[in-house]
This record gives structure tokens, C-alpha cells and sequence, in this order.
């Protein structure tokens, strides 16, 4: 932010106005504002062992360019990128660079990052092998340096993004007024590349799946770029060329933008414990049928060991001199470079050359820890770098006390576009704490980066900041269908269970402590119906008649690790969501996160009265019908949404199933009877409509019409099976059978015979084997749903297993 000097950078001016202005209660409500819109947005990652994502952190602060500083750096980038390209092309084509000397064979041919079967057939033509490309860069005293190349599948562009959209928001004022360069161009740019001046090309993106470190990334880079996000699993290859799998067909893939490791690409080639890749893939891609970006050879290009030999490399390709150099390395296969390192080894950080291995600091070991490294490095001195540790800049960072110095970093990307590299306005900037940055499971928060000043030419009209373009895909995958299936059926699920919990808790607020008989059996008849209709075992009937039943309705509440309680299908929601995350308006996080806040704090509660949890469920309810709004306005009535909405059909057909026979099915309880039924008509919300309709007849003959056989009544089974017939004739495939069993069931059923007892035992017999037929039938329909439309087959390959990009 200062010169050397101690003068503020002039760039840096309108900042420096926000810092003297704010304070340090200013900035501290700038970080909760911050923090807030990362939740409302759903802005996330997953680091490597965690049980579940985790909001990202980002500093309000930007770091600032102005344009003549960030010309030098992105005519470096570019040509870095170039340089990259090009030193593939040749490694894995006629390798002039190793039989001239020019580069040791052992730095490639030693590293795990280049394979070998990847290299082209003698006299083909060459192709590209890098696409996108980032580029770590740190600032010290003698300028920038280069920290590490990103090109095997590099993150961090969507962050950018993500980040640009809360700090524009945080620092409205600023950013209003300060001319900052766009990040959207570069999506643009993206796109463009990708489709290479052909509309008719199938563009699919291959991710590792909704756990990876960065999925909230992949997902808004699908919304970005307009494509279909897909795992392995929905690719196959066939007669040489890949396909995607979708709803009824197999859609022809052309190209391939992958965000998982090469080595994970393909089990048939390379990896063959690998369940994220696709089979054939390498060999498709080998004979041209596929594109794959970037190449799957890219990983050897961000080995360290290649940092000494860039300069000159750079002169033999290129012809020109390496802009921006890299941090002083070693190659500790060079003789002279290991007695370097032997010689300073306190001074030096030592990096195995194949990733996932963490550096280690030479000051960090005592005498023995050092022999033994040396050991180490000599028995195998070509699998080994060294470089000093670089001194970095620092920038203002919000603090507890205010705004503090910290290094940072800065990760910025080139996209091939045309015959050059057209280089992000920006990037991802890093606190440093250590050895990483927010995309290598270190907990510092991340930067936006503002370049500011005009740029008058663009290739591209570009992508606003403000909103996600995105694009429907051309077909639904079964794996995308299921999870749709599944959200559907979550979403309601937590919706009727609200509904049921707040009316039970009503009950138990009227009469935990009334000595009125009709009261206390219909809580317990409640009770244990609840119990029946949620499938939460032992439940309520398995206390004493005598024992306060608040601890297990605090359970059923929040308990996000059982299965029938609120909270777990608020989990299994959210989960479902996260899946698709790329098929969803951003409004779904601002839902899903306040719904998990309710429930969190409703937790925490040492003692939750009555009130309170009222209260929680009426927001939880709030929160799922605006859930309901969102997914029934903004999606496209394509086939995913048909099985998001036949999910939603099937799940409220069977609530109310089970809900009628938990409590209508059994002998009369006396006065208690009527404020069962009452609570029944308030948990199917239908209890005006039945009062309206039912005022002068007595009996549960109107009830059971209303809700088993009224197609009128949006709650009622007939209009569920009437809403699932229609999603069902948009699916390819024929109708199910089991879903005109259930037709056929329900038409021949005849409301008064259903509501008459039994003259021996006085239950409802009829209406029981009706309610099990049902259940039952739609059981089936659920089951052949998915037998039909769904992907079989072994769940992904879990990702904890794979390195962070």
C-alpha cells in the first residue's frame, strides 16, 4: 500500500480514505458484512478431511493495481503462459529441448507429472496443450517473482469472482467510483476459446464431485461458462469417442474442460484405482475424437526442479527474455546445485518435485533431522528443489484490532484466445500465514484484486460481475436427475415435518400441564403418531405415559444425524442442493443458510421453551416455501425439473398416507378424537377449506375425501398423482405400472366405507389396507423412477484421497 517512502501508492488513495475514515468498529462491521453476504451467496469450500464445507473467507479489503503496474505483470503472465505451452508441445513431441541439452531428461522424464503415453505420434501435428493457466506471483524488494505455476486444472478464477461480487457490495461507494477493471471479459474470453468459433461443439466440465475442495467453484464456473458440470461416471467412451450420458440418450462430446488431475482422468491408462475418471479417455483424446484442457500431460510443467532452466528456455522458444523470473531454485540433480544446497541447507526451503508433498524448511531441523534429509535428497537428488523462502510485501488486512499488516500473495490466469493469452483484470489474492493460501487447505482469507483504469479494447463484450450467465445444458444426466429427484423429495420432506412438529408442539404448549383429559390423550395420541410418521424409533411411544417429552421433540427438532428429524432433512436438502449447485438460482443459499442458522441456534438453546421453538419452525416454514417459490419460478420445466417436482409429488402423497394412518386408523379415543382430526386438517394444511366446506357434516368421510380424492386440493394424494402423471409423460420412457396401481387404488376407494369402524374392535380396517396399499404403491413408483432415470453403478472415488489444484 506504501512506497518506500512510507507515502500511500496513488492507487491505493481511496482505500486509504476508507481505512482513516472507518476505524476500527468501522472495519469490524465491514467483516460482518462481509461475512454475512459469503453466507447469503453460499460461497464455499471443503478442505481436505472436513465432514462439510465451510464459509469462505475473504478479507474487505482489496489489493490494488493501477494500469501501467499491471501492464508489466500481465505482459509476463501471458508470456509465461506461451513459454508453458510451447516447452509441452515440444516434451511431448520431438523433445528438442532434451536432446539439445537444453533441459536434463531426468526433470521430465523423473516426474509423475509427465506421461509418457501421452506423448504425439511421430509427424503428427502439434496441438495445444495448455488452455488455462495461472500463475502465483509474491512482491519483494526487487520487484515480482514468480511463486509456483498452476496448470494442471487450476482454481481460483471462480473465487475471484465470488469475491469481486461481496467486495464490490462491502465497498460500494469505492468501487462505484473507482474506475476497477471487470473480471467478467475473461468468461467471456473462456467461452469463446472453448467453442473456437463453432457453436455446434459439445463443451462438458469434468470435476471430481460435490465434496472436492473447491465444488462451490467448479459449480459457478458451470453457471459462468454455460456448461453441463459432470462426473466420470456420466461419461463413457464408445468407438473411440466420448459421450455424455443423459436422460434417454447419449449426447457426443467434443470438449473436455477437466478440474481434476490428470492421473485421476482415466483408470484404464493411467490411475487404475481411479473412480472419477472415464475409461478410454487418454486414448480418445490421443486420437482427436475429444479435446482435453488442459492436455493431460500439463502436471509436468508446474515441476520446480523446471524453475532454474525457464530463462534459457525462454530464449531458445521464444526468442525473447523471461519477464518475470522465479524465486532463486536448485535442481539438486545438477552436482554443483546439491553442493549448493548441502552447503546452505538452513537457508533453503526443500520441495520434493511431484506435488502433494509438503516443503520443508532447513532452519525448522536440528543436526540429525538435516543428515537425514540430506540422506534422503542424495539416494534420489532428481526428485528435489531448493529456493530461498521469498520476502514478501505486505498489504492492510482487517484484524480484532483493526486493519494490520500481512504478506500477500497474488494467483492470477491466462486463457488462450486467438494466437495470444488474454490475462484476467485481477485474480485471487492470499494472506499468507505458511507455506499455502486459501485453495491449499490453509485457513487465511482470501483478497479481491482491483486493477484500476480503462482498457479500451476487448476481445469480447464479456459477462457482467453482477449476475451468473448461465446457460441450460442440453440434456439432464441421471446423476443430475437423481440429486433433482432427491431435492425435490428433501425439500418436502423438511416442509411436512415442520409442519408436523409445529402442530405437535401447539398441542404440547395447550396441555403438557392441563389437567383436561381430551387434551392429555390427544398429545399422546399425537405423540406417538409423530413418532410413526417420521420413522424415528423408539420414539415417543416408547416413554412412560408420566415422562416430559421435551427432550426427544428437541430431537426430532435438530438432530441432523437421525433420520426422520427436521434437522437431517434440512442436511440431506442442503447436501442434495450442493450436488446441483450449478442448476440453482444463487437465491437458494440465502434460503438454505438462514434455514441452517435457525436450527444451529435452536441447538445451542440450552432449554428451548415452547415459544421459542414455535418461532424457529414458523421461519424454517418461511424458508421452505420461499425454497419452494424459487425452484418452482427460476428453473426451466425441463426433465430435471419434472423429477425435482415428481420428488416433491411423491414424498407429500406419502406424508399424508402416513399421516392419516397414524391417526385415523385406530379405535375412537373419546373427546380426544376431535382434536386429533383437528390437527390432522392443520398439519395437511386443509383445515379451512374443511371447515368451510364441512360446517354441517359431522364424520371423517369429508376429511378423508378431501385429502385422499379431491384433485382440487393441492395437498390432497389425487392431485399428487395427478401433478406426477404430468412430469412422468414429459420423461422419456413409458408410464410406470405401479403408478396406475396407485391410480387404480385411489379411484376405487369410497370415502364412507373407508370411515367406517369395525363393530368388534372399532378401528378402521378399509381405510388401513387402502393407506398400506398406497404407501406401498407409492414405494414402487419412487423405486421405478429411479430404476429408470437414474445412474447405477459405485458412488465417486472420495476426493479426500486427491490433491488440491
Amino acid at each position: 500500500m506504501r512506497d518506500a517512502t512510507g507515502a500511500v501508492r496513488a492507487p491505493w488513495t481511496g482505500l486509504a480514505g476508507v481505512l482513516d475514515g472507518a476505524g476500527p468498529a468501522g472495519l469490524a462491521a465491514r467483516r460482518e458484512h462481509t461475512l454475512r453476504l459469503l453466507a447469503d451467496d453460499g460461497v464455499a469450500h471443503h478442505p481436505p478431511g472436513a465432514e462439510a464445507e465451510q464459509l469462505w473467507e475473504l478479507d474487505p479489503l482489496p489489493l490494488v493495481f493501477d494500469d501501467v503496474e499491471w501492464a508489466g505483470l500481465e505482459r509476463g503472465v501471458a508470456q509465461r503462459a506461451e513459454l508453458l505451452d510451447r516447452l509441452l508441445a515440444d516434451l511431448y513431441g520431438p523433445r528438442r529441448v532434451l536432446t539439445r541439452g537444453l533441459l536434463p531428461v531426468e526433470v521430465v522424464d523423473g516426474h509423475p507429472g509427465y506421461l509418457h503415453g501421452w506423448r504425439r505420434p511421430a509427424g503428427s501435428a502439434p496441438r495445444r496443450e495448455l488452455f488455462l493457466s495461472g500463475v502465483d506471483l509474491g512482491r519483494g524488494p526487487d520487484g515480482w517473482t514468480v511463486l509456483g505455476d498452476r496448470v494442471q486444472a487450476p482454481s481460483g478464477a471462480g473465487y475471484a469472482m465470488a469475491n469481486r461480487r461481496v467486495v464490490a457490495r462491502v465497498l460500494s461507494a469505492l468501487h462505484r467510483r473507482s474506475r476497477i477493471r471487470r473480471l467478467g471479459p475473461f468468461f467471456e474470453a473462456v467461452r469463446a476459446g472453448l467453442q473456437a468459433g463453432r457453436d455446434d461443439r459439445r463443451i462438458v466440465l469434468l470435476h471430481p464431485g460435490p465434496d472436492a475442495e473447491t465444488a462451490y467453484e467448479q459449480a459457478l464456473l458451470s453457471s459462468l461458462l454455460g456448461l453441463p458440470l459432470v462426473l466420470g461416471s456420466e461419461l463413457t467412451v464408445r468407438d473411440g469417442r466420448l459421450w455424455q450420458h443423459s436422460l434417454g440418450r447419449l449426447d457426443p462430446v467434443d470438449v473436455v474442460l477437466r478440474r481434476l488431475d490428470a492421473e485421476w482422468c482415466d483408470p484404464l491408462d493411467l490411475r487404475p484405482d481411479s473412480r472419477l475418471g472415464v475409461p478410454g479417455l487418454l486414448e480418445a483424446a490421443r486420437l482427436g475424437t475429444v479435446t482435453v484442457l488442459n492436455g493431460l500431460g500439463a502436471g509436468v510443467a508446474e515441476n520446480p526442479g523446471l524453475v532454474p532452466f525457464l530463462p534459457t528456455l525462454c530464449r531458445e522458444l521464444l526468442g525473447e527474455d523471461l519477464l518475470l523470473p522465479g524465486v532463486p531454485t536448485w535442481w539438486c540433480g545438477d552436482p554443483a546445485s546439491l553442493s549448493h544446497v548441502r552447503a546452505r541447507l538452513g537457508e533453503l526451503v526443500l520441495t520434493p518435485v511431484a506435488r502433494g508433498h509438503a516443503p520443508v524448511r532447513g532452519a525448522d531441523l536440528d543436526a540429525g533431522e538435516r543428515d537425514a534429509l540430506l540422506a534422503r535428497i542424495g539416494a534420489e537428488p532428481h526428485a528435489w528443489a531448493a529456493r530461498h523462502e521469498p520476502a514478501l510485501s505486505t498489504a492492510p488486512v482487517v484484524t480484532d484490532s483493526g486493519a494490520e499488516p500481512r504478506p500477500v500473495t497474488l494467483r492470477t490466469f491466462a486463457v488462450a484466445s486467438g494466437e495470444g493469452w488474454e490475462v484476467l483484470d485481477g485474480g485471487l489474492g492470499a494472506v499468507r500465514t505458511g507455506g499455502g493460501g486459501p485453495l491449499e487447505g490453509v485457513a487465511t482469507p482470501a483478497k479481491d484484486v482491483w486493477v484500476v483504469g480503462e482498457r479500451p479494447e476487448r476481445t469480447a463484450p464479456g459477462v457482467p460481475d453482477e449476475a451468473v450467465a448461465a446457460t441450460a445444458p442440453a440434456g439432464v444426466s441421471p446423476r443430475v436427475a437423481e440429486d433433482l429427484f432427491w431435492l425435490g423429495r428433501y425439500a418436502e420432506r423438511a416442509e411436512d415435518t415442520a409442519r408436523l412438529l409445529r402442530a405437535v408442539t401447539d398441542r404440547w404448549a395447550d396441555f403438557r400441564t392441563s389437567p383436561e383429559p381430551a387434551g392429555a390423550g390427544a398429545l399422546r395420541a399425537l405423540l406417538v403418531a409423530t413418532s410413526e410418521i417420521t420413522r424415528t424409533e423408539p420414539g415417543f411411544a416408547a416413554l412412560p405415559a408420566d415422562e416430559d417429552p421435551g427432550a426427544e421433540l428437541h430431537s426430532l427438532l435438530y438432530d441432523r444425524n437421525r433420520p426422520g428429524t427436521l434437522g437431517f432433512a434440512v442436511h440431506r436438502l442442503t447436501r442434495a442442493a450442493q450436488a446441483v449447485r450449478e442448476q440453482l438460482s444463487t437465491d437458494t443459499w440465502l434460503v438454505l443458510g438462514r434455514l441452517d442458522t435457525v436450527l444451529q441456534r435452536l441447538a445451542a438453546a440450552p432449554e428451548p421453551d415452547t415459544g421459542d421453538v414455535s418461532e424457529a419452525l414458523n421461519r424454517v416454514l418461511e424458508g421452505l416455501l420461499a425454497l419452494a417459490g424459487i425452484t418452482a419460478e427460476s428453473l426451466v420445466r425441463d426433465a430435471g425439473w419434472r423429477l425435482l417436482d415428481a420428488g416433491r409429488r411423491v414424498e407429500r402423497a406419502q406424508h399424508v398416507v402416513a399421516l392419516l394412518a397414524a391417526t385415523l386408523c385406530d379405535a375412537p379415543r373419546g373427546p380426544a378424537d376431535g382434536l386429533v382430526v383437528e390437527s390432522v386438517t392443520i398439519v395437511a394444511e386443509s383445515v379451512i377449506t374443511h371447515r368451510r366446506r364441512n360446517a354441517g357434516r359431522p364424520g371423517i368421510a369429508p376429511l378423508l375425501d378431501l385429502l385422499l380424492a379431491d384433485r382440487d386440493n393441492p395437498r390432497a394424494v389425487a392431485h399428487q398423482l395427478d401433478r406426477l402423471a404430468d412430469d412422468l409423460a414429459h420423461l422419456p420412457g413409458a408410464v410406470p405400472g405401479s403408478f396406475d396401481a396407485a391410480v387404480a387404488r385411489l379411484a376405487a376407494a369410497d370415502p364412507a366405507a373407508l370411515a367406517a369402524r369395525d363393530t368388534a374392535d372399532g378401528t378402521r380396517p378399509a381405510l388401513r389396507a387402502l393407506l398400506a396399499g398406497l404407501g406401498a404403491d407409492l414405494d414402487r413408483v419412487a423405486g421405478d423412477i429411479a430404476a429408470a432415470h437414474f445412474a447405477p453403478g459405485p458412488a465417486p472415488h472420495p476426493y479426500d484421497l486427491l490433491a488440491a489444484p
